[in-house]
């Protein structure tokens, strides 16, 4: 069972489906928990949408990456999108309010965002950049 899985996920798809579980979760967090530090970070965003919202594009984000990593390979362009979306705008928020001094300290977060993303990007363009091929097809099931 678990070498079928990994013949059909790889590198790719466990990224697409590690990483989307982790942003789901983050956004359940920003739903349900008091996060001062984050609310003072991304002020200029909760102008635009309440925490609650941008907690459910954390989730939208995370769901596209699990569903790109569960269907059929080959079209997953769309789940990293929802990976690196979320996390690019939360990193330019902590950034910008870092820079304006809306909270100074918002620039030592900035790192935290920034190395998932990083590490998401690289994964995506050593795997083969636009598409995963699953290696699971053809393969007998006597294997």
């Amino acid at each position: 069972m678990r070498a079928a899985l990994w013949r059909h996920l790889q590198w790719r798809g466990l990224t697409l489906a590690g990483v989307g579980a982790l942003w789901v979760w983050y956004g359940i967090g920003l739903i349900v928990t008091d996060r001062p530090g984050v609310i003072a970070a991304t002020a200029p965003l909760l102008r635009l949408m309440c925490i609650e919202a941008w907690g459910g594009v954390w989730i939208a984000g995370g769901a596209l990456g699990l569903l790109t990593a569960a269907l059929r390979p080959g079209r997953d362009l769309l789940g990293f999108a929802g990976l690196t979306g979320p996390i690019l705008v939360w990193a330019a928020a902590f950034a910008a309010a870092a820079a304006t001094g809306s909270y100074e300290t918002a620039w030592t977060a900035v790192p935290l965002y920034l190395a998932p993303l990083l590490m998401v990007v690289v994964i995506a363009v050593i795997t083969g950049g636009r598409t995963r091929t699953c290696a699971c097809e053809g393969v007998s099931r006597g294997r």
